[in-house]
């Protein structure tokens, strides 16, 4: 049976600048990022970063 894992993180202050969205790329090669949101799914492995 395998894992899925779904992290889905929102800007809520403001939208992420270049340089904000470059930093959240380093952690995640395969999310889904935009200005006001970055969304992570893994079948296998896990997220790098701290989800805190």
């Amino acid at each position: 049976m395998n894992e899925c894992r779904h992290y889905e993180f929102v800007a809520l202050d403001q939208p992420l600048d270049a340089k904000a969205q470059a930093e959240v790329r380093a952690l995640s090669t395969r999310a889904r990022i935009a200005a006001t949101c970055s969304v992570n799914e893994y079948e296998c492995g896990d997220f790098r970063g701290n989800p805190n």
